[in-house]
């Protein structure tokens, strides 16, 4: 395993990365979650449009030597509903384990969509104590013309949630801005789409956190390398793929 992470890091350095492929699946790496489709992550709305894809990533703390995940996420559904779900497994050292799998619902009218999901949390520490926990989201947005808007709530059945806006502007083929904030945070993101992949960076105020993402589109096939880093913030990096079912008009970001 610490070989396969070695050329997992390689790679992920070989061209690092904010793209439509796959939001993060982990709490400790905090990728923008703004857009109206994707596959499902740990910070992203359950209110988005289905694109039929599959996808697979890898995401570490270089900080942490031994702290790592990986994932797989998968979604099927068109403009009009979508039906998605994420798996991850994450350890760091011997002080923890933990396992994570959420289903997302979504369903369209018009230019606005409705989502929810219900993901479970098993941890536990090797030789010790185990525990479970259930963890809802909430979601809505509306699209207008060039503009994107979402809000979300999600938490944890036993722990007080918190809320999410955000809104995305794409004034041209090859340019995008997007913000978000969880009424504590604001992150301002860009993005610069060519025909055959994406450069995008993403900001995090006021405690300051920077990431850049590379993605490279092949139209059925996407990879992409992220890494993030900040003043009093632990960074990551992330390697992900993600292969399309198959193409279809709606789909902006082909």
């Amino acid at each position: 395993m610490s070989f396969v992470r070695s050329v997992v890091v390689i790679l992920v350095m070989a061209g690092v990365s904010l793209g439509l492929g796959l939001d993060s699946p982990v709490p400790f790496a905090k990728k923008f979650a703004v857009q109206s489709a994707g596959l499902p992550g740990w910070y992203s709305s359950p209110a988005r449009r289905g694109v039929p894809s599959f996808g697979f990533s890898y995401w570490s703390v270089p900080e942490v030597p031994d702290e790592w995940a990986m994932s797989a996420a998968g979604e099927w559904g068109s403009s009009g509903y979508r039906i998605a779900f994420f798996y991850y497994y994450s350890e760091m050292d011997s002080l923890f384990r933990e396992h994570y799998g959420e289903i997302n619902a979504a369903y369209g009218l018009g230019p606005a969509m409705f989502g929810a999901s219900y993901g479970t949390l098993l941890g536990w520490v090797p030789r010790g104590a185990r525990w479970v926990r259930h963890r809802l989201k909430l979601g809505a947005g509306l699209e207008w013309g060039p503009f994107y808007g979402s809000l979300w709530a999600m938490g944890f059945t036993d722990d007080t949630w918190g809320g999410w806006g955000s809104v995305s502007w794409k004034p041209a083929e090859m340019f995008s801005l997007s913000v978000e904030s969880d009424g504590e945070t604001l992150g301002l993101g860009h993005s610069f789409l060519f025909k055959y992949g994406s450069l995008s960076g993403f900001y995090h105020f006021p405690r300051f956190c920077v990431g850049v993402e590379l993605v490279l589109n092949l139209k059925f096939l996407e990879w992409g390398g992220t890494r993030g880093f900040g003043n009093g913030n632990l960074g990551w990096n992330g390697l992900w793929v993600r292969k399309k079912l198959y193409l279809q008009k709606y789909d902006s970001d082909s």
